[in-house]
């Protein structure tokens, strides 16, 4: 039987709690009297909450697993204006003791949803070659797997699992929309191909499986230059795929920030590139404000400042008036 979880965000000064957590990192540390003491970052998807443990710190520290599930006992109380944790004991979760669900936020409407809806905007692609190379993608089912699961992002946009996978199907459903009302300056296939790829490098760029955070690869190389990566390796098992279509495919990879300053090495240069450079950043912000807000008061006229938007969101509603009846005439 699986222990109730207590979340970071009901937690509650001095009270002697037992619950299960992600361990983002754990330091050996010493007091002022040279006492060892082990100091463990802990969360769940409503908070981060750190704990002390002071018996058998090292042999706690050889133990436990960062990066991994943990279950702690211990007594809660307030130092410095934050609450923290006294652990009196902690060991390694075992698979059936919780629901990764508590751990990380998945992505509203679930995964198979939002899977549908990308299928369903691939199906608009014609183009014989831009279909191939999107399909190759989807045949993986390696690839298929993280790309599926992944968060759009560690903190700013569609950070949470399944968010990668909403946020491409919503810009490739946009796309259609786009491409259909100006057929004469747009090509569908090669915008929904480009929209499809332009984020497949964060599947390699992001580790998601219990914190999110940054890999190696990604660190290093970044998202942008692994999805060129990715799509040379899979260009280079289709025969005969045309050398000009690859050669736009990969400038959408690489201009879809828009700008240098933003991390593109390139700025979009063809109307499909500035296309999605567009539908990308207008749905990278609007669900960033979703997050934002959510963390503010409403009651406040005005929010915090944000960094993304640079501005403060006025979140006073106006009040509407209901449409009166004209004569007899609805309206």
């Amino acid at each position: 039987m699986k222990l109730m979880k207590l979340m970071k965000k009901d937690i509650k000064p001095n009270e002697q709690i037992i619950s299960f957590f992600a361990l983002e990192s754990m330091k050996l540390r010493k007091s002022k009297n040279q006492k060892n003491f082990l100091e463990l970052v802990m969360q769940d998807k409503t908070g981060k909450i750190k704990g002390y443990l002071w018996d058998n710190p090292v042999l706690a520290a050889a133990m436990l697993k960062e990066k991994s599930i943990i279950k702690v006992k211990g007594l809660t109380t307030m130092i410095n204006d934050s609450l923290i944790m006294n652990v009196e004991k902690a060991r390694n979760a075992e698979k059936g003791e919780f629901d990764l669900v508590d751990f990380l936020e998945v992505v509203q409407g679930g995964i198979e949803l939002w899977h549908k809806k990308l299928l369903d905007s691939v199906e608009q692609i014609r183009d014989r070659n831009c279909r191939e190379v999107v399909d190759s993608f989807l045949k993986d089912e390696a690839f298929l797997e993280l790309f599926t699961t992944a968060p759009g992002g560690v903190s700013v946009h569609h950070s949470y699992v399944g968010g990668l996978l909403e946020h491409t199907a919503t810009i490739m459903a946009q796309a259609v929309q786009v491409a259909e009302k100006h057929p004469g300056l747009l090509d569908m296939d090669l915008l929904l191909a480009g929209a499809f790829l332009h984020d497949i490098g964060k599947t390699r760029e992001l580790y998601w499986e219990i914190a999110k955070e940054y890999t190696t690869e990604g660190k290093l190389l970044g998202h942008i230059t692994i999805g060129i990566l990715m799509l040379e390796e899979k260009l280079a098992g289709i025969k005969d795929f045309p050398p000009n279509l690859a050669l736009m495919l990969k400038h959408m990879i690489l201009s879809h920030h828009g700008d240098l300053a933003f991390g593109s090495p390139v700025r979009p240069a063809f109307p499909e590139a500035v296309t999605l450079n567009l539908l990308d950043n207008s749905d990278a912000k609007i669900n960033h404000m979703y997050g934002f807000l959510g963390y503010s008061n409403p009651e406040d006229t005005w929010s915090n400042f944000d960094r993304i938007l640079n501005t403060e969101l006025y979140q006073k509603r106006y009040a509407k008036q209901p449409m009166k009846q004209l004569e007899g005439v609805s309206v």
